[in-house]
């Protein structure tokens, strides 16, 4: 058998502050290399004990560059998992790469974008950058600088000019944060870049409008385009908001109270007239967001409706409080029937008893709202088959909602789902074997678990149930049958 142990360089580490976790040791790690004993030490040291505001700076100091080690030795490991998923990159698929970074996400417990963005990282620092690796296994500079470096210089392909560029921001990367160094690359890279037009011909081909929930009914709305073009709609969108700003009341309606009177609720409420409003005879700009029209999804069960609770409500798949999704429901032109497992909530029939493929579908993408794949917060945009059809039959237990993505990564057999249940549960298994339990997703919450009744007398001896396993057998739950949920309205 072989023995691994760390030990500690008595030359740098007083072995009686060491092994007494004495603060005043740790003032040789701010001084010297990352050492592999330093965390062993740190971990000796309490550091809500400390007293000295000097030494917590130095203990916290201390930390930032042991992060710093580890997380080298983290990325190193991505960019070696990178190269062995995606051997060529000359017949790379951008299937293989999201599998390869959905991998990576469950491994880290961080979203598949973030797993994304931690590869490139890795890849260019292995490739590219070897001095801002290297600063970052020695504790001298930190993650955010090399990320920094990496998405300022994404575009750039000259190797000669990603060194020299490497070379100057590196002795900066050391005092500056990386926020200063995103700064600095900027100077560095419009001087050294002779394809600088190229590169903003690249840029240019990113630009998008996208849309994310945040919680509370509301919802963000990005745009990223050339900076002329935002910069001449966002001064449209300011000026059209301080006209609407002084039709409030402007800051004399702000200070009594009218919160509709604020800059920034001005604006935004300018933006969407703007977008969605229409010009009257005389050219005015006419707006009446209750006019809109807008298809929502408004989920909510029977007591929260009638107002006899405050339940969890959905608007669009979002949480939203119980009050607001009753005023949205009241101008409602259609309501479903929906109907779910009493236990844990998921959907068993969306407002019909025939599983035709496009009732299937619907019913589907209702049951599983969100990406099956577990990690996923997207929108379901289309049905999965767990097992491929025709082997697999199209029906609830075998069918579930995935975004376009995940369904592609799924098609070209970078994962399967095994165990699918009608409920939408399954486990999601990667090529290389991880397997992640999909939970069934309750369409509000589930319902709260009658308490136990008290226990009575115990029963007789000799008194034995007449039909011992008899509800067992039948699967049913007590009270099925006597009475099931109201039919919808007519739409």
């Amino acid at each position: 058998p072989v023995g691994l142990g760390f030990h500690p360089d008595w030359d740098l580490h007083d072995p009686i502050a060491w092994l007494t976790g004495d603060p005043s040791a740790l003032l040789p790690l701010l001084e010297q290399p990352v050492d592999a004993t330093d965390l062993i030490l740190l971990e000796q040291v309490d550091g809500e004990a400390i007293t000295e505001p000097a030494e917590l700076i130095g203990y916290l100091a201390g930390g930032g560059r042991r992060e710093a080690r580890l997380a080298s030795l983290r990325l190193a490991a991505e960019a070696a998992f990178a190269n062995t998923a995606c051997p060529d990159p000359r017949v790379s698929s951008s299937y293989v790469e999201a599998a390869a970074e959905q991998e990576v996400a469950y491994a880290t417990r961080t979203s598949a974008y973030g797993a994304s963005k931690e590869i490139e990282r890795a890849l260019a620092l292995k490739e590219t950058f070897p001095g801002f690796r290297a600063a970052l296994a020695a504790g001298e500079i930190t993650e955010r600088h090399c990320a920094a470096l990496v998405d300022a210089t994404r575009y750039l392909t000259d190797p000669d000019v990603l060194a020299t560029i490497e070379a100057a921001a590196l002795e900066k990367a050391r005092t500056l944060t990386a926020s200063e160094l995103r700064k600095h690359l900027d100077k560095l890279i419009s001087r050294h870049d002779p394809d600088a037009t190229v590169r903003a011909h690249k840029a240019v081909a990113t630009r998008d409008v996208y849309r994310q929930p945040i919680g509370d009914g509301m919802a963000f709305l990005g745009v990223t385009h050339q900076a002329p073009v935002i910069d001449a709609v966002f001064d449209a969108i300011d000026a059209a908001g301080k006209a609407l700003r002084a039709q409030r009341g402007g800051a004399e309606a702000l200070r009594t109270g009218n919160e509709d009177a604020a800059s920034g609720a001005c604006r935004a409420d300018a933006m969407a007239a703007l977008v969605l409003g229409t010009r009257d005879e005389e050219g005015e700009l006419v707006y009446d967001a209750s006019r809109t029209q807008a298809e929502l999804h408004v989920v909510m069960d029977l007591d929260t409706l009638r107002g006899e609770r405050d339940g969890l409500a959905l608007l669009n798949g979002t949480p939203i409080p119980a009050p607001i999704a009753r005023e949205v429901a009241g101008v409602a032109d259609c309501w479903r029937r929906v109907v779910v497992d009493p236990v844990d909530g998921h959907l068993l029939d969306y407002g019909t008893r025939q599983y035709l493929p496009a009732a299937l579908r619907e019913h589907v993408l209702h049951r599983d709202p969100v990406c099956r794949r577990p990690g996923c917060t997207r929108r379901a945009q289309e049905m999965d088959h767990a097992l491929p059809f025709p082997e697999g039959s199209s029906d609830t237990a075998n069918c579930g909602g995935l975004c376009s993505r995940c369904h592609q990564v799924k098609t070209a057999g970078h994962a399967t789902i095994e165990d699918s249940a009608p409920d939408g549960s399954g486990t999601w298994v990667t090529r290389w074997r991880q397997r992640i339990r999909i939970p069934a997703q309750p369409v509000l919450e589930p319902p709260p678990r009658p308490a136990a009744p008290p226990a009575g007398p115990p029963p007789p001896s000799c008194a034995a149930p007449a039909h011992p396993g008899a509800e067992e057998a039948t699967g049913e739950h007590p009270a099925a049958g006597t009475g099931g949920p109201p039919e919808r309205p007519p739409c």
